[in-house]
């Protein structure tokens, strides 16, 4: 059963760590829109292209 967006939220201001790297991915985010002018959806589209990447990202590059 996946979380709901209030208890992701709840996690998110529970743990440091997780708040930590939220906020990091969120200006992440930001600051790749503001570099690229790039919309907000080709934003999310890459999010969504980087699920489950992030793990061996080090070998693809």
């Amino acid at each position: 059963m996946p979380f709901t967006d209030k208890q992701m939220f709840e996690a998110i201001e529970a743990n440091a760590d997780v708040k930590l790297c939220f906020e990091r991915i969120s200006f992440a985010c930001k600051e790749l829109k503001s570099k690229t002018g790039c919309p907000n959806d080709d934003v999310d589209r890459f999010l969504e292209f980087a699920v489950g990447k992030w793990a061996d990202s080090s070998s693809k590059f």
